[in-house]
């Protein structure tokens, strides 16, 4: 069979769709990343708190309790920052899932149109055999009527 229109088309956007669900694939990482990390920050505010109400019921210099409230609020800010990172991970992974979703759209679409063509191209070939078929019968039975 001839080499067909949609072959180039049907390479370039298969390199598109592999590039994409690369680039989707390292967006769903960083995202994964951000997530753990948040959980992990989350985790030791949560046990700094555990700590500094142990220690406040054991008794604390107003100093020491400064220091404590200090560190709180600088974790609560890297949380806040890092709910950020989150949040922006997760629209950036959409962003990739939806261009991953359409370039494998278009490349559907582009084997579709190969698979139509090549169906075009089947039942052609099937009449021109059917028409030689069709001229050899008729020949033959020419040929045998004028023989008798």
């Amino acid at each position: 069979m001839a080499v067909s229109k949609y072959q180039l088309l049907i390479r370039l956007a298969t390199e598109k769709c592999d590039d994409a669900a690369q680039v989707m694939n390292h967006a769903r990482q960083r995202m994964e990343t951000a997530r753990q990390r948040l959980q992990q920050l989350a985790q030791f505010l949560a046990d700094y708190l555990h700590r500094r109400i142990a220690q406040g019921e054991q008794g604390m210099a107003a100093g020491q309790w400064v220091d404590y409230q200090k560190f709180i609020e600088r974790l609560q800010e890297a949380i806040a920052v890092q709910r950020q990172e989150v949040d922006s991970s997760q629209q950036a992974y959409q962003r990739a899932t939806d261009a991953w979703q359409a370039a494998r759209k278009k490349l559907k679409a582009l084997e579709k149109l190969q698979e139509q063509e090549d169906m075009r191209a089947r039942l052609r070939e099937a009449k021109r055999e059917q028409k030689q078929t069709d001229e050899f019968a008729a020949r033959i039975f020419r040929e045998s009527k004028s023989r008798t």
